[in-house]
């Protein structure tokens, strides 16, 4: 029920008639896309604490979410508040945040990436990212688009498609972060 209300209300302003233009990128879609975001990284923060042995992974996850909130918010802090906001650096400093996490919870992680198939929220989270990388590379190409609509092409179809693409891609991490971080909570029961 989730998926199916987000999509619907991803998609609203869209729908919406008389509306030539939706407020896309440096506006609305990129602010609810890091809002997405940085809810997945508190709820996969949140379930650390209950993650036993599991906290590592949670803290690992919820870094990585913490870089692309980053990454998402540049546009909006260079673009619209006109400061100049050192992404890459930050970026690159929660990356390797998370990579020193990782090797020194190596064995934990490793048995987490053997079994993630089995946890709750991982196919989401993998449809997103073949959303993200793959799709919105394909609907986001305005060669694409000039192709399918011949003269009826206008350059605002593959910005639109884009911006979208990407909030809904977001829009399934944060669903398979519920999931997941519901999975990785759950105490393990004494035998």
């Amino acid at each position: 029920m989730l998926i199916c209300g987000g999509c619907v209300a991803i998609l609203l302003p869209a729908w919406l008639p008389n509306r030539p233009s939706v407020p896309i990128k440096n506006g609305t879609i990129e602010l609810l896309q890091a809002s997405l975001l940085a809810a997945a990284a508190i709820v996969i923060l949140g379930a650390s604490s209950h993650a036993g042995p599991n906290r590592p992974v949670c803290r690992v996850l919820a870094l990585l979410l913490l870089a692309a909130f980053v990454a998402e918010i540049e546009d909006f802090i260079s673009g619209i508040m006109g400061l100049k906001f050192p992404e890459a650096w930050v970026v690159g400093a929660i990356l390797l945040a998370a990579l020193i996490t990782t090797f020194r919870n190596r064995w934990v992680m490793r048995h987490f990436f053997s079994t993630v198939g089995n946890h709750a929220g991982s196919g989401l989270i993998g449809a997103a990212l073949l959303i993200l990388y793959v799709f919105n590379k394909l609907f986001g190409s305005s060669k694409f688009w000039h192709a399918s609509l011949g003269a009826a092409f206008s350059p605002e179809v593959p910005r639109i498609c884009k911006s979208y693409l990407e909030l809904f891609g977001c829009y399934l991490v944060f669903i398979g972060i519920l999931g997941l971080s519901i999975t990785l909570a759950r105490r393990k029961e004494s035998a």
